[in-house]
């Protein structure tokens, strides 16, 4: 075994260790805050240090340790990237974008490479002199592009999401509120908004997946509400969808005037603006429908959902927020590093069981909300299920998502229907306890943002996805109101115009029912589908 050697000149394992870091930051430069740099560089600079530290103690050799530890980095932050790539990937019957076939390969070259450094008898001077090159021209080439980006866009950055049309960043984005009768504030009945994401409807469930959830619906209808069995989403992702019902509007002053299905493919142009907006966004954060009720002497309490956080979070017109999730990583950087590491395996299973508990508290502590206030209250409560992840089966039992960094995953249909079957259990009780326990008969919504993605692609959708995109769950028990919805078509902008006509004196008209597709949660367009799901 050579000696060590005298002279420190080892640097190709801690500038690998940064690379990761920086290469992640150069391709979200516009999206995270350098500062956000500082805590994961520090943390996986230390981790290297430590590593090859412990490795030198071992094995008594500078030079094969920090080529170890330097393998290791390369094969750990390179699986998450082949684990993506191979996502789809499968051999006979064996699904082999799976954690317990890919980290085979990468156990054996990790331990073959151990094998080979720590009896090789080459003398690894010149080895280290051109790993330390090729790491440190790495660096540089990533360093480059950060200050190239920076230098180029000084003036314009943290504005990338501003609309170049003037008139979309002026247009009123509210509707007017209305001020309470004097007197009545104690009468109003409590009003429970539940959305299930990416709960499609009945018919359509029967049409495309083959299960009959008459079941469900028949406990719905026993019960007093009205399933509108003829309802859509009138925007295909989540973010337009709740901002449009949040603020009873369509969302069209944000972009161009909507486009024909036969020009999306030939029209690419007209996607003038490629990202998500700061305008949904506030709308979320000052909707009107909470706006109103808060007028009006309500509570407001949010029962969240994981991906409306932030939008709310800081809301004055929350009062309560309630079943907030674990941050077990604070770092959007850091996090994002980590799934591109071996360490997915375990930051997907802490996500995972974080996503159940979140589900499971938001059903435990909606129908108890009722008790806490003297006042009115109004509950909002996003439930990220029947959606992907399918992490519970139909009894509520602990399952493991097939895909689990794949909320868009939507090819597991058996895990979706179990995720129905459990969440229709879930919902019956809630139903159940609201409707006995409450001293005045309740107003309750459930409803879905959006259908399913079974087949949905956005650029080149056939009528038949955009019926599964679009169909949702929708369910109103409007006490008192003798209205029959069920046959009517409604789509959720005119939900809160009817809660507030049938129940606070309002007048609002009812908008003309308008479905659209847009680019996922994005205004570079929209496209009008009406027509393909509403007969003129």
């Amino acid at each position: 075994m050579q000696k060590n050697s005298k002279k420190f000149n080892i640097i190709h394992p801690f500038l690998f260790s940064l690379f990761p870091i920086l290469f992640i930051y150069s391709q979200n430069v516009h999206e995270i805050p350098v500062q956000e740099i500082i805590l994961p560089v520090l943390l996986i600079l230390f981790a290297a240090v430590l590593l090859w530290l412990l490795t030198r103690f071992i094995i008594k050799n500078n030079e094969k340790s920090a080529f170890i530890i330097s393998l290791l980095l390369v094969l750990s932050f390179s699986y998450g990237h082949i684990y993506l790539l191979v996502d789809d990937f499968t051999l006979g019957n064996s699904d082999i974008g799976r954690h317990q076939y890919l980290l085979i390969p990468f156990a054996v070259s990790f331990i073959f490479g151990i094998y080979y450094f720590v009896k090789t008898k080459r003398r690894l001077n010149n080895a280290t002199t051109i790993s330390n090159a090729i790491a440190g021209a790495l660096l540089a080439f990533i360093l480059i592009n950060i200050a190239t980006y920076s230098m180029e866009n000084a003036d314009s950055f943290g504005n990338e999401l501003i609309t170049p049309n003037a008139s979309l960043v002026t247009a009123d984005t509210t509707i007017e509120t209305f001020s309470p009768i004097q007197g009545t504030v104690k009468n109003y009945p409590d009003v429970y908004y539940i959305v299930l994401d990416g709960y499609m409807g009945s018919n359509t469930l029967k049409k495309f997946l083959n299960h009959d959830n008459q079941e469900f619906i028949s406990y719905l209808d026993n019960k007093g509400f009205n399933v509108n069995q003829n309802a859509y989403s009138n925007y295909h992702g989540t973010v337009l969808s709740i901002t449009s019902t949040f603020n009873m509007r369509y969302l069209n002053f944000l972009t161009e005037e909507p486009i024909k299905q036969e020009e999306l493919s030939t029209n690419q142009s007209i996607l003038f603006y490629n990202a998500r907006v700061p305008i949904p966004e506030k709308m979320i954060a000052e909707n009107t429908i909470m706006q109103n009720f808060k007028s009006a002497g309500y509570k407001i309490i949010n029962i969240q959902k994981p991906f409306e956080n932030e939008m709310l979070a800081s809301s004055p017109l929350i009062d309560l927020v309630m079943c907030e999730r674990s941050k077990y990583i604070d770092s959007e950087l850091l996090s994002m590093a980590i799934k591109t590491s071996v360490l997915v395996f375990l930051l997907e299973k802490w996500e995972q069981q974080d996503l159940r508990d979140a589900a499971l508290c938001q059903f435990s502590e909606l129908p108890k909300q009722h008790q806490k206030f003297d006042e009115p209250i109004f509950i909002y409560s996003h439930i990220l299920i029947p959606h992907p992840p399918y992490l519970f089966g139909p009894e509520g039992e602990a399952v493991s998502s097939v895909r689990p960094q794949g909320l868009e995953s939507w090819e597991n249909k058996e895990g979706y229907v179990n995720s129905v079957k459990f969440t229709n259990k879930k919902i019956m009780q809630i139903v159940e306890q609201l409707l006995t326990e409450s001293a005045k008969p309740p107003v309750i919504i459930i409803q879905a943002d959006h259908g399913t993605g079974f087949d949905f692609e956005s650029s080149n959708p056939s009528n038949e996805s955009i019926e599964q995109k679009m169909s949702i769950l929708s369910a109103y028990y409007l006490p008192d109101i003798e209205k029959n919805l069920s046959n009517d078509v409604i789509t959720p902008v005119n939900t809160f115009r009817i809660i507030f006509n049938s129940y606070f004196n309002t007048n609002y008209d009812l908008l003309e029912n308008k479905i659209y597709l847009s680019d996922d949660d994005t205004v570079g367009y929209f496209l009008d589908v009406t027509n393909v799901l509403i007969s003129p």
